[in-house]
């Protein structure tokens, strides 16, 4: 009878007590708040998926300064974020023409390109959806780092995008409300950031 492989499930050193966990020195994601600024972006043509009114014909690119002559939500959206994505998507609908009507505008940041939003959302919009490429945005409003993953903490998203975040923004700058969702289980009230809208306008009034 042979015995090569008599001792093959022995280790051939002590197994070590503790482990070092692959995230301990992870930078976590640190998501801008209310009171905060806004930081500055640039959006070029390519980037834009559906063209509303704030970029009816886009030609030399747009930056956060030339789109804040009035309030502005920004709503960042994935499709890998599932029913969830779809949910927000149908409330962002269902509320444009509030947001609107309350003197804002609606600009949803996509973590899918135009082919990519185009086979899922085939309807048309009403209002602007543009591409964030390579999430430059969110990595500037903290909502996404390679290194504090969705996918770790969400069941059932699978892909490496932002966590869903929803941001007033003023004429100057300012974040004056933010709707933050780390898990995916929160709900966004479109009603309480309507009234905030109306507040907004009346004290700059």
């Amino acid at each position: 009878m042979s015995t090569l492989y008599r001792y093959a499930d022995f280790l051939t050193s002590p197994i070590p007590e503790n482990f070092p966990s692959p995230v301990t020195n992870r930078e976590k994601i640190n998501p801008i708040v209310a009171d905060s600024f806004f930081p500055e972006f640039f959006i070029e043509e390519s980037q834009v998926i559906t063209g509303g009114p704030l970029f009816p014909q886009l030609k030399q690119g747009a930056s956060l300064n030339t789109l804040t002559e009035r309030p502005l939500v920004i709503a960042f959206y994935s499709w890998h974020w599932n029913a969830y994505g779809d949910r927000l998507l149908e409330q962002l609908k269902n509320s444009y023409a509030a947001i609107e009507g309350a003197g804002a505008r609606l600009l949803v940041l996509s973590s899918e390109d135009k082919q990519h939003f185009a086979r899922v959302h085939p309807e048309a919009l009403p209002f602007d959806v543009v591409y964030d490429a390579q999430h430059r945005i969110a990595r500037k409003v903290g909502i996404y780092r390679e290194s504090d993953p969705i996918w770790g903490r969400v069941s059932g998203v699978d892909a490496d995008v932002p966590v869903a975040a929803i941001y007033l923004v003023t004429p100057s700058r300012e974040v004056s409300y933010a709707f933050i969702d780390l898990y995916l289980q929160e709900t966004f009230s479109a009603a309480g950031l309507l009234e905030l809208i109306g507040k907004k306008l009346a004290i700059s009034a």
